[in-house]
């Protein structure tokens, strides 16, 4: 079976502070999935439109669409911290030139941002191309990225700051300081809920994530100051091996192995994914008491232990 086509960027783009639209995140993938070591810095990078709309699993081409994204990307500016201490804010495409009559977009990367594509160490991101293309949120797709830092490493348990998050995916305006989700449960429901909801059971990963409150002095609800994910990662071509699968339900939806060989056996993989959203959703929430316990019950399995 064919192995997924993976992208690669250096850390110091996963983690800056930009805002992108779903189209404009899709035609840089495109881009990024083309640049090699040896390119000329001058290179152009062709993307086709038609293909495109076949990855994106579109009937149309959209090529109207593609132009406002091209004209928005050259004066997207992201902002980013580097190893040194030095702030760096760069474009990510300096030009876009449409062939006429052939479907065929030329890009120009940007100087100062193709060496975190090429030039890797260390410290860089993989992702794989078609899962962070079939993600429709930009925000999802951020996330995704950030979570496929953490996927290869010993502890996939990670926290960030809730006001660098909101700065990292552009909910909070850098210059004015706007938040588009002051609230901590508005910011959930639109963005790490909708992030949850396309990335879990249809990339090569799933997460959790939990609120972690802050101290407040008095009376009053104690303010959410952090997130705390933490990643599970299944390499894999498509579908997904059903072992990947019974990993998650035993390690990360704590099931007896006895009892995920009984789920995998009575249940198809998409009502099994769709089930474990649903499930990590109401533990997210404090719902859920022993989540082996209640993923039992919701599968209908017999356990010794009741939750209600």
């Amino acid at each position: 079976m064919r192995q997924p086509v993976e992208i690669w960027q250096d850390n110091v783009l996963t983690n800056a502070r930009y805002e992108m639209t779903e189209a404009e995140k899709n035609i840089l993938y495109m881009v990024v999935a083309s640049v090699r070591a040896e390119d000329s810095p001058t290179k152009m990078y062709q993307v086709s439109v038609k293909e495109m709309a076949k990855v994106c699993g579109s009937k149309e081409l959209m090529l109207e669409a593609y132009k406002q994204a091209t004209e928005k990307l050259i004066g997207r500016v992201f902002t980013t911290t580097l190893e040194n201490g030095d702030i760096l804010q760069a474009s990510f495409i300096a030009s876009a030139l449409y062939k006429k009559g052939t479907g065929i977009i030329e890009i120009e990367l940007s100087q100062k941002v193709r060496p975190y594509y090429v030039d890797l160490h260390k410290k860089y991101t993989k992702i794989q191309l078609a899962a962070a293309i079939s993600l429709n949120s930009a925000y999802a797709k951020r996330i995704y990225e950030v979570l496929c830092m953490y996927k290869n490493m010993p502890d996939k348990s990670f926290r960030r700051d809730l006001l660098d998050l909101k700065k990292m995916l552009g909910v909070v305006n850098i210059k004015t300081g706007k938040d588009k989700y002051p609230i901590w449960t508005q910011f959930k429901r639109d963005v790490i809920d909708v992030a949850a909801r396309e990335i879990n059971g249809h990339t090569d990963l799933t997460f959790n994530f939990k609120p972690i409150y802050g101290d407040r002095p008095g009376r009053g609800r104690k303010p959410v100051v952090e997130v705390e994910f933490e990643v599970f990662y299944q390499a894999k071509t498509e579908p997904a091996p059903l072992s990947n699968l019974h990993e998650r339900l035993v390690k990360q939806f704590r099931l007896r192995p006895d009892q995920a060989d009984q789920v995998l056996a009575t249940q198809t993989v998409e009502t099994i994914n769709r089930q474990l959203y649903d499930i990590q959703t109401k533990a997210n929430d404090g719902k859920v008491k022993n989540l082996g316990s209640y993923t039992a019950k919701v599968f209908g399995l017999e356990t010794n232990k009741k939750e209600k």
